[in-house]
């Protein structure tokens, strides 16, 4: 049997070469994390913004979500994910989603939203974008080397590793690329489920607006997913062109 040691030192032997690969390759390219490992850091992390957050799953808002979030998925580039669907109950402006398919809309999101299916279906969809396109994933693995001991460690130093992740996860920058490719991701996705994708130009005014009205401090969504001119007109771009495509 490998004693504790051993382990402890095969990781680290294990995350030093990765590294190194990472600085070799380019970290914004490479996920070192199988879909498994995705999937696993993904209920992790869902389990801790839970503990955390109230989900509220009886409600007209939480069954609009699923139903949207259902549909989108069978239009989507990785349709054998574990998705789930979930509405927390905070008045922030928020929307997550994370590894391996759970994504999350914050009340405040769906009050700015309203009743507009359209506005709301690109907005889950560019979450979708996100976990399809492995945004969370790659970033994760190329971020530091305790966290890629995740991965490798003994069992033993999974639950120290794994903590604070649903917060890291909840604040996750992503960069301005993986914007692009999640809002490209998010209007076709939408528009091949049946959505009207100019929702998304329509929500992206509603932020503006509040933005304006706090005095130019973001609202959560936009500290996450930062929002310029650049995007609004890529995004435009494709609605104009109806340049819409499945797949990657």
């Amino acid at each position: 049997m490998k004693s504790k040691a051993t382990g402890v030192r095969w990781g680290a032997s294990v995350g030093l070469v990765l590294l190194a690969m990472i600085a070799l390759t380019g970290c914004r390219t490479r996920s070192f994390l199988s879909t498994k490992d995705e999937i696993n850091l993904g209920k992790e992390a869902s389990r801790q913004i839970e503990q955390e957050l109230r989900v509220d799953t009886n409600s007209a808002d939480a069954e609009r979500v699923r139903r949207i979030g259902r549909k989108i998925v069978e239009h989507t580039d990785k349709r054998d994910l574990p998705y789930s669907f979930k509405v927390l109950d905070s008045r922030e402006i928020n929307a997550v989603s994370l590894p391996g398919g759970p994504l999350y809309v914050f009340r405040g999101l769906l009050d700015l939203v309203g009743d507009d299916d359209d506005a709301l279906a690109t907005i889950i969809g560019h979450e979708i974008g996100h976990i399809n396109g492995r945004h969370a994933a790659r970033q994760y693995s190329s971020s530091t080397l305790t966290q890629l001991l995740i991965v490798f460690a003994p069992i033993g130093a999974n639950a120290q590793n794994l903590a604070g992740l649903g917060a890291n996860l909840l604040n996750l920058k992503y960069s301005r690329d993986d914007e692009y490719d999640a809002d490209r991701r998010g209007v076709s996705y939408a528009h091949f489920a049946g959505y009207n994708p100019a929702g998304i130009t329509r929500f992206f005014s509603k932020l503006e607006k509040v933005e304006k009205k706090q005095g130019g401090s973001d609202p959560e969504f936009l500290r996450t997913h930062p929002l310029n001119q650049m995007r609004i007109d890529r995004v435009q771009a494709i609605l104009d062109n109806q340049n819409f495509r499945y797949g990657q």
